[in-house]
């Protein structure tokens, strides 16, 4: 697989560009939290769409034995598809994350409130789950049904705090770092999707945290000068 290399730059991340500078060009003192949380998530969203599709991880035309499948919609006849899933997006643009990135999000500040955090179901912290498994950070509360049971985004406690104490190695960066990554695309998905039952969809104090995780994330593609990145010859739509 040969390898070349691209740029990216803040105007190929309009849409991300835009919300940013809505937040930052004198009105961020007017926005609650949440609102401003909203806008970098869907900054955030814009440039792993953009990102994931330039390394060819875009939709892809469903055929079988060389004939497009079709399906019905509604009486028309449309094409199937497949849509990259959320893990394949946020994998590609976390491998633009420089060393200093993902260092400057594991030793945030914020970043040990979630290692700390006990998630919330209906009023009630969970400190382990059926099988024993220690909680923190925040639930995915779409995919929650009980408390005995939750799906969550965890930070992994012991990687962390060995990290703090000196094990730096460029493997637990990456790990912590993925898991930094995840529990702040969930938050934003408990925020558009979360329902009045479950605490961990709008508590403020999980945002007011998030916040300045996301921003160092949205800002290390959108505020720089150019990104060099590396792409591969697998055939991929510009966009």
């Amino acid at each position: 697989m040969v390898s070349s290399s691209r740029t990216y730059r803040a105007w190929q991340f309009q849409l991300a560009f835009s919300m940013v500078r809505l937040v930052e060009q004198g009105r961020s003192s007017e926005m609650e939290p949440i609102e401003q949380y909203m806008c970098y998530w869907v900054s955030f969203n814009n440039i792993c769409i953009t990102v994931a599709h330039e390394q060819g991880h875009g939709p892809e035309l469903l055929r079988s034995e060389g004939r497009l499948q079709l399906e019905d919609v509604n009486g028309f006849s449309m094409p199937r598809v497949r849509k990259p899933e959320e893990d394949e997006q946020l994998n590609a643009v976390f491998k633009f994350f420089s060393p200093q990135l993902k260092e400057s999000l594991v030793l945030h500040r914020c970043t040990r409130f979630f290692v700390n955090r006990l998630p919330r179901f209906q009023g009630q912290e969970l400190t382990v789950d059926s099988r024993g498994q220690r909680l923190n950070g925040v639930l995915n509360i779409g995919r929650t049904v009980g408390a005995t049971d939750p799906v969550w985004s965890p930070i992994d406690h012991a990687l962390y705090y060995a990290y703090l104490n000196g094990e730096r190695t460029s493997d637990a960066a990456d790990r912590l770092a993925k898991e930094i990554l995840a529990l702040l695309y969930t938050i934003g998905k408990n925020l558009f999707h979360g329902g009045k039952r479950t605490d961990d969809a709008s508590d403020i104090n999980v945002v007011e945290h998030a916040l300045p995780l996301l921003k160092e994330v949205v800002n290390s593609f959108v505020n720089s000068p150019g990104r060099r990145i590396a792409t591969t010859s697998r055939p991929a739509s510009r966009i």
